[in-house]
């Protein structure tokens, strides 16, 4: 994760046994902080209703593959992300209320998280 709690370093391979390296550690970032990273630039309302659902399940698929690879405050941001999308802002999209009928908008929260 790149941010200015996690700035850009470089991996070698294995860890690094010299004095300087061991001392360049970061606390994690807050709940707060994450939070305010998955609000980034995550809305345009003139973008169409498809775009943004297939936006929420890029970042709901990008939360699980970090997940895997045990990045849990990259996969936190994506998943609120997708979250925020989902559950609050396609509600407020012009192209809600006449693209999806009434079971979808109902089941669009719910079914979106079981997949």
């Amino acid at each position: 994760m790149n941010s200015p709690i996690y700035p850009q370093q470089n991996t070698g391979a294995g860890p690094s046994t010299s004095r300087s390296s061991r001392n360049n550690f970061y606390r994690p970032a807050t709940i707060a902080e994450l939070a305010a990273q998955a609000q980034e630039n995550l809305w345009d309302p003139s973008k169409g209703l498809k775009h943004w659902l297939r936006t929420a399940e890029k970042a709901r698929r990008t939360a699980e593959t970090l997940i895997q690879a045990h990045d849990y405050e990259g996969a936190f941001v994506e998943y609120a992300k997708a979250a925020t999308i989902v559950l609050e802002k396609l509600p407020t999209h012009r192209e809600y209320q006449t693209l999806l009928n009434a079971d979808q908008r109902s089941n669009l929260g719910m079914i979106y998280w079981t997949t």
